[in-house]
C-alpha cells in the first residue's frame, strides 16, 4: 500500500506527465465612460447645496453601473434585474439639497471611481474628482428683483463679472406658461449682459432668471430674482 501510493504521488508531480493547461484569454480592457462627472451645485439665493452626478456609456446600454468613494467606500450601484430591457445608457444622479452645505459631509473631496458592465458585456471604467471649492457668486443687476419690466422693446439682463470662473450659465423661465417655458445659454466667462427678443417674452408673465457661475472643476453657484412683465 505504500508503495501504491508513493507511485500516485509520483506520477501527480511528475512535469513529462502533468496535462497541460490552455492559458485563459485575459478580459478585454475596460472602456472609458464617454461621460463620468461628479460636482457641486449651489444655490445661492436659497442657500442649499447638491451633489449632481452624470454618467454615460457607450452606445449599449449598462446592465451593472457603481461608483466608489475615495477610500473605496460604496456610493451608487446599480443592477438590471431585467436585461431584456438593455439596461440604462445614462445616468443623471442629483443628492439631496439640505441648506447650506449639509451634504458635502457625505460626499467627501476625492477621486470617485466609476464602474461599468454593458448588457452584452463590455466593461467601462473611468474616473471622476469632486472638488468643495466653490466659484463666487454673481450679482443681478437687472432687472430688479420682484419689478414689473415693460418687455415691448426685449429685456436686458445684466449681472455682475466674477473672475476667475470657465464660463456664466443664464437661465429665463416662464413660470406662469403651461407648460413652464424654459431657455439655458453658457456664455463666455467675460459676458456680463443679454437681450432677450420682444418675441421671446409675453406680457403679464411671471418670471424668473438665474445666472450661474461655473468653475474649472465644475462646480456651479447661482443665484436667482423673480419679476414680472407688464400687460
Amino acid at each position: 500500500m505504500r508503495l501504491c501510493l508513493l507511485h500516485v504521488c509520483l506520477i501527480a508531480v511528475s512535469p513529462s506527465l502533468a496535462v497541460p493547461v490552455a492559458d485563459a484569454a485575459p478580459p478585454d480592457p475596460a472602456q472609458a465612460f464617454d461621460t463620468a462627472d461628479m460636482h457641486v451645485e449651489k444655490n445661492a439665493t436659497d442657500d442649499d447645496t447638491e451633489i449632481v452626478i452624470e454618467a454615460v456609456g457607450g452606445d449599449d446600454g449598462l446592465c451593472q453601473f457603481r461608483i466608489q468613494a475615495p477610500g473605496g467606500r460604496p456610493m451608487f450601484h446599480f443592477n438590471s434585474v431585467n436585461r431584456s430591457t438593455g439596461g440604462q445608457r445614462e445616468f443623471l444622479i442629483e443628492s439631496p439639497e439640505p441648506s447650506g452645505d449639509a451634504i458635502l459631509a457625505n460626499y467627501p473631496e476625492g477621486l470617485y471611481r466609476f464602474r461599468g458592465r454593458s448588457c452584452e458585456g463590455e466593461r467601462f471604467a473611468s474616473t471622476a474628482s469632486l472638488s468643495h471649492d466653490l466659484p463666487a457668486a454673481t450679482v443681478i443687476a437687472s432687472p430688479a428683483a420682484d419689478s414689473e419690466v415693460d418687455v415691448s422693446n426685449g429685456l436686458l439682463i445684466e449681472w455682475s463679472a466674477v473672475p476667475g470662473i470657465t464660463e456664466f450659465i443664464l437661465e429665463l423661465e416662464n413660470e406662469s406658461a403651461d407648460p413652464e417655458q424654459s431657455l439655458s445659454l453658457n456664455l463666455p466667462p467675460d459676458t456680463t449682459h443679454f437681450e432677450v427678443p420682444a418675441s421671446w417674452i409675453t406680457a403679464g408673465g411671471e418670471y424668473q432668471v438665474g445666472v450661474a457661475t461655473v468653475s474649472p472643476n465644475g462646480n456651479v453657484v447661482f443665484v436667482e430674482i423673480q419679476f414680472t412683465t407688464v400687460e
